[in-house]
């Protein structure tokens, strides 16, 4: 990897590095697809693409937006991708249930990103504060299919919530114009909400409930057929992920740029602080101080119990592993 000096990146530099770079002639070419549009932590990728991460292991790496983890399980496990992010519990109810040809890889979020976003104003101080309020969620959101065993686990009633779908585009704007008090979210995505509430003269508060779940959320998932006839592909894959994650905790403001210089109608601060709170998701939480970007299996088989749990599913003996691949 280039020392980061040399990616401190303005927009300028960005494509300098970019093609200094640039993997040799006969690259291997890996598909990757995300959960949703790209932002935030995202950008670690981007910066990966320019600060030889990847280039330097000789990978190829291009990358699709997703429309939700339900729905990048299922186009990667049908070839459209040959590496997928979404939330471990998608991916294993997915290999499980749907017998998607799927396996994860690599934990990006140690831990898990779930929360509410509110108006400051209606003071969501727990789950509890839930009840009697009107919620909206996108569809095929993983946060609201969670949220009824949480709020339970919190001694509260999803039942009482006057839960509603709306596109996710719209989420934001139903908050502000007070159509609903709440909507489901992720911690990386609240913080870009909240500059752009924020130059609406609106404040909006998040509430963090995921973490005290205790399990994983958004990891890095590969097709049984990828794994088996490009293994060697695959492990330098992983290499080249722990290493732009790496360098983007080390240099946030070199992975936003990146992130800028592929999509420069988003906005610096905001996503700049998206990426900060991933950061604090992959390497704040105490399994990333525990076992690194090694996988912690008490926390798989918990991620994969609530996960059928909040499907109605038969717990017993459920231990995920299966749905977990461990590189030699």
């Amino acid at each position: 990897m280039k020392p980061l000096r040399h990616w401190k990146l303005g927009l300028a530099a960005v494509a300098i590095t970019a093609s200094a770079a640039s993997p040799s002639f006969g690259a291997d070419s890996v598909k990757v697809m995300f959960d949703w549009i790209p932002g935030g932590w995202h950008a670690a990728w981007y910066a990966g693409k320019v600060n030889g991460c990847f280039g330097d292991r000789n990978l190829e790496v291009s990358l699709q937006r997703g429309s939700g983890g339900v729905d990048t399980v299922a186009k990667v496990a049908s070839g459209l991708a040959d590496v997928g992010m979404a939330d471990l519990g998608t991916v294993l109810i997915g290999a499980h249930k749907n017998k998607a040809g799927v396996k994860a890889i690599f934990p990006v979020y140690m831990d898990n990103p779930f929360g509410i976003l509110s108006l400051k104003s209606t003071k969501i101080s727990s789950l509890k504060d839930l009840e009697g309020l009107k919620l909206a969620a996108g569809p095929g959101d993983s946060n609201i299919q969670m949220l009824p065993y949480a709020m339970q686990l919190a001694g509260a009633d999803f039942k009482k919530v006057k839960a509603e779908r709306a596109d996710f585009s719209a989420l934001l704007g139903l908050l502000l114009r007070e159509k609903v008090e709440a909507f489901t979210t992720f911690l990386t995505t609240a913080q870009i909400l909240k500059a752009v509430s924020k130059s609406a003269g609106k404040e909006v508060a998040f509430y963090h409930y995921g973490r005290n779940l205790k399990i994983y959320g958004s990891v890095i998932f590969a097709t049984d057929r990828f794994l088996k006839e490009r293994p060697a592909v695959a492990k330098r894959l992983m290499a080249g992920m722990k290493c732009a994650y790496e360098a983007a905790r080390a240099n946030p403001e070199a992975a936003a740029d990146a992130l800028l210089a592929a999509f420069p109608s988003k906005k610096r601060g905001a996503e700049l602080a998206s990426i900060r709170g991933g950061i604090i998701l992959t390497f704040e939480a105490e399994t990333y101080k525990t076992h690194g970007f090694n996988w912690d299996m008490d926390r798989i088989a918990r991620t994969f119990q609530l996960a059928l749990t909040a499907q109605g599913e038969k717990v017993e003996g459920a231990a995920g592993a299966a749905y977990i691949h461990k590189f030699e």
